[in-house]
């Protein structure tokens, strides 16, 4: 009987992968960054990506403050949280390369990568690390950090 049982969610599982492949592809539609600073925050997205605020909103008393941001077909939505913890706080007592699991950056293809170089640098944006070459597609990539130290990947397109 177990063998039987094994053969049949081996069976099910492919089937359900394939349904999965038919389906139309997700499209992106926005991602939340919980932040320390709403407002340095946004500033930088402004600035630094060109983001444009869509709305913004003061539940302070709810304990949050919350702003969409756009650009293209990019959306981004920001929360400072008052009892949101810092990735700093958390890995305090940990070894010094120890990450949290979960979202680890955010990526954008860009044009024009030389003059995103030129730009980021007289902007005087963090860079982690270096411009390095994808090994797989051979483009150039960087990552920036934003105000919180996320990390903001561009991709030369």
């Amino acid at each position: 009987m177990k063998p039987l049982f094994i053969i049949a969610l081996v069976f099910l599982t492919v089937l359900g992968r394939a349904q999965t492949k038919d389906l139309p592809d997700p499209q992106p539609y926005f991602s939340a960054i919980i932040v320390e600073n709403i407002d340095t925050s946004i500033n930088w997205y402004q600035d630094i990506l060109g983001y444009e605020v869509l709305n913004k909103v003061d539940m302070s008393d709810r304990g949050f403050k919350q702003s969409n941001l756009k650009r293209g077909n990019s959306t981004l939505e920001l929360i400072e949280l008052s009892s949101a913890v810092s990735p700093t706080e958390l890995l305090s007592d940990k070894p010094p390369r120890t990450r949290i699991k979960g979202l680890f950056k955010v990526g954008f293809t860009v044009s024009a990568f030389d003059d995103w170089m030129s730009f980021l640098t007289e902007s005087e944006v963090n860079f982690r690390g270096s411009v390095v070459n994808d090994p797989n597609s051979g483009k150039r990539m960087i990552i920036i950090l934003d105000p919180d130290g996320n990390r903001v990947q561009l991709f030369e397109e």
